[in-house]
């Protein structure tokens, strides 16, 4: 038969099959030069396809060597989903990040428990010695037996201070006779720069006489700051 070379849209067949149409052989067409009518020879016609997906309509009962016969039915159903694909390969690793910003302070943690005591270090050097100690005076007067007091002199303590401590007691145990029961007391009086007067009365404040062979007292004068 007379193959046409001009392709024509076939909607019944081209569009089912999913194929390229390629016409051998049609029922009527139009040229492009006439709007004459050309038309084939009767029917029955075949639909037949190339291994290359090319669909041809020939006007035999069976198809051309090196083609097969395509049917046309209504669209199937949807096929099953088919298996989920192996996992692809691990990408990059992606550029790191910009640092964030810094987070607020936290609360102060609890005091922990004290820790043992250390061992104790070594002993310090000995320090410089210190400056003499001058600004005294002791000595040793007796009040005389029948007499309840006794003048000291001294020399004046330096800068001449009039407030000085003396301190004075008996340097050994006296027989006081018939006042044996009196507590004899000695008591400083008449403190000057250069000297002062140890008296020695009683408990109640009584005049008490030193007994025979007089009594010995130690004395010490230490200025006041």
């Amino acid at each position: 038969m007379k193959s046409l070379t001009k392709k024509l849209r076939l909607v019944s067949v081209g569009v089912a099959a999913g194929l390229t149409l390629g016409l051998v052989g049609t029922a009527a067409a139009v040229t492009s030069s006439s709007s004459t009518v050309m038309r084939s020879p009767a029917a029955p016609y075949i639909a037949c396809a190339t291994r290359q997906r090319v669909l041809k309509i020939m006007q035999n009962s069976t198809c051309a060597r090196g083609t097969f016969e395509v049917t046309v039915g209504a669209r199937g159903a949807t096929g099953a989903r088919g298996p989920r694909g192996a996992t692809g390969a691990r990408g990059a690793r992606g550029p790191r990040g910009a640092t964030g910003i810094t987070g607020a302070t936290g609360l102060t943690g609890p005091v922990g428990p004290a820790g043992p005591a250390g061992s104790a270090g070594p002993a310090g050097s000995a320090g410089p010695a210190g400056p003499s100690f001058t600004q005294w005076h002791a000595g040793k007067t007796t009040i005389a037996a029948g007499s309840n007091s006794t003048a000291v002199s001294i020399t004046a303590f330096t800068g001449s201070p009039g407030n000085y401590s003396v301190t004075a007691t008996f340097s050994q145990a006296v027989n006081w006779g018939s006042d044996n029961s009196t507590v004899p007391v000695l008591v400083i009086t008449s403190e000057t720069v250069t000297g002062f007067t140890i008296e020695v009365v009683n408990d109640t404040g009584g005049v008490l006489k030193a007994p025979s062979g007089g009594v010995t007292v130690n004395w010490i004068a230490i200025p006041q700051n």
